[in-house]
């Protein structure tokens, strides 16, 4: 059996979990950052269609389960725009933390505005556009600086697996 799904979805649990610790040392200020951008750059570039979309899919039903939206939103949306990625990555540079932490940074736009109107008008319509903004803003540099330790750790954890996707890429016909 193939372990890269498993490997990524783990670590994207992990993942929920430390943002949503970061955000409860974060509570006694107005700010909350929003991570669920960091699913999808090592799913979206370097594995291959089928496990990166259980991977992302699975991660989004982990993301929901700690989140005040409707079940499956967040997991319907990750694999959107994995699909996406997907048919536009052979345009894409896929070495490399760079390409990784923009694309995160694009992934984390598009699902950050998407999150209110999973919310519903009553909830999103009650914060403020500064606190949206600062959340955000808040949100991208947090991702900035978690992206290459994250990564890391996705890679290592696949190569702890027996999984090497640098090697990989080098050969003909591989992941990439």
């Amino acid at each position: 059996m193939d372990p890269r799904w498993i490997v990524i979805v783990l670590a994207n649990g992990l993942l929920v979990f430390l943002g949503g610790q970061l955000n409860h040392y974060l509570a006694h200020l107005p700010v909350s950052v929003f991570l669920l951008g960091l699913f999808l750059p090592v799913a979206g570039l370097r594995l291959r269609f089928r496990p990166a979309l259980i991977a992302v899919f699975l991660s989004g039903l982990v993301a929901d389960a700690a989140r005040p939206v409707p079940f499956g939103s967040s997991a319907l949306l990750l694999a959107l725009l994995l699909t996406v990625w997907h048919a536009i990555r052979s345009r894409l540079p896929r070495g490399g933390v760079a390409p990784a932490i923009i694309g995160a940074l694009l992934a984390n736009l598009v699902l950050f505005f998407a999150q209110p109107l999973l919310l519903g008008g009553a909830v999103a319509g009650s914060a403020t556009l500064g606190r949206i903004l600062v959340d955000f803003g808040a949100s991208q540099l947090a991702l900035v600086l978690l992206g290459p330790w994250f990564f890391a750790l996705q890679e290592q954890a696949l190569l702890l697996m027996g999984v090497n996707l640098a090697e990989e890429a080098r050969q003909p016909g591989g992941a990439l």
